[in-house]
């Protein structure tokens, strides 16, 4: 099946479920992940897309969307995930953390790209998650700043937050950048969940101050 024929029949799919919209109040939504949620200020921002860089596998990045798929849940708000390389494992996380969850299988990251402007559109979701996580650096290199102006632009327009899991800083313009570290997975090994998340750390790499200041000049 080509490619437009899966974005389209995603875009029926949203189309035909009619749940209540969100409140157009620009909130936070809490990641669960204490030290993202206090450098932004009590979560991640309503409108805006935040991009966490996890450069190396077991580095946190599925820690922490375990924690945000807990914190949806307990607070009943829907979630999308658009897995750009079928990285995301359901095996790892409780089926009671997935009920609210709306999990896209992309083949392509053209084709994720585009499935994140649907969902970001649909105005449904508390937050759409873009997983880039292992799309080789090439190609991400290669993806033109156009796509993400119109993600940026459609998340402006709708209610929901917008989290990029990422390999590596990508996109351009960004407000808010952080690098997420959980330590070697070795030194991991036999700690328990609590463990692991108390040892996540971020650093943040770029602000929205930043950028303000980058585009005045």
């Amino acid at each position: 099946m080509p490619r437009s024929a899966s974005i389209a029949e995603l875009r029926t799919l949203v189309a035909a479920w009619e749940p209540s919209p969100l409140a157009r109040g620009r909130t936070a939504v809490a990641s669960g992940v204490a030290g993202l949620d206090e450098a932004l200020g009590g979560g991640l921002p309503a409108g805006h897309i935040v991009e966490v860089v996890s450069a190396m596998p077991g580095g946190g990045g599925g820690l922490m969307v375990g924690a945000l798929l807990a914190s949806t849940r307990a607070a009943g708000k829907r979630i999308a995930l658009i897995d750009a390389t079928d990285g995301f494992d359901p095996c790892s996380y409780r089926p009671d953390h997935l009920r609210h969850l709306v999990w896209v299988r992309a083949r392509s990251l053209s084709e994720a790209m585009a499935c994140t402007d649907v969902l970001v559109r649909d105005g449904n979701y508390a937050v759409t998650v873009l997983d880039l996580r292992g799309v080789p650096v090439r190609t991400m290199r290669q993806q033109p700043s156009s796509a993400w102006h119109r993600i940026r632009l459609a998340g402006e327009q709708n209610p929901g937050a917008i989290l990029v899991l990422s390999a590596t800083g990508c996109i351009p313009a960004v407000p808010w950048r952080f690098i997420l570290h959980e330590g070697t997975p070795l030194n991991n090994l036999g700690r328990t969940h609590a463990e692991r998340m108390a040892r996540l750390t971020l650093e943040s790499v770029r602000s929205r101050d930043a950028v303000k200041e980058e585009m005045a000049g």
